[in-house]
């Protein structure tokens, strides 16, 4: 029987992996891969790379196809370490899609290192009231988030 170390070894020996920096100096060159990210919600709601897909590790096999149709374009995969993220790399191999990189080190490195990333604006409490355009902010990344949470609901 294989031990998790077996399957990421074997994962590395199949898809490329590139460290955070690399993939920021990568999009900055003005590379356009698709940034999937296979975190949790709760991972995503804290923060993630601006323009990434968010299909969680659990749903991958369900939604890819639907949401990153051309199994010829480069897809680089987003975890919170590099460990789902090649493990995915390698579900979408077997799924068909032909570029894979999955990102080292995650998006716990890509904080770590300050690089950019889209974080939601923090929920008000009570108070007075709030920026115009953080409460639009707010609005439109609640609206979001209901909108997939009622998609999964309707799932079921």
């Amino acid at each position: 029987m294989k031990s998790r170390e077996d399957l990421l070894d074997e994962a590395r020996q199949k898809i490329k992996e590139m460290t955070v920096q690399e993939v920021h100096d990568y999009l900055e060159a003005g590379n356009e891969p698709v940034l999937l990210d296979v975190r949790g919600g709760d991972e995503w709601e804290r923060g993630h790379l601006k323009g990434a897909v968010h299909i969680p590790r659990g749903e991958l096999e369900t939604r890819v196809e639907t949401e990153i149709s051309d199994k010829s374009q480069e897809v680089v995969v987003i975890c919170a370490g590099g460990v789902r993220s090649l493990l995915a790399g390698e579900t979408l191999l077997n799924l068909g899609y032909e570029q894979i990189i999955s990102m080292e080190g995650g998006y716990g490195d890509w904080e770590d290192a300050n690089l950019p990333a889209d974080i939601p604006p923090p929920l008000e409490e009570d108070g007075p009231p709030e920026d115009p355009k953080l409460l639009e902010g707010q609005i439109e990344h609640l609206e979001k988030l209901l909108a997939e949470k009622k998609r999964k609901l309707a799932q079921v």
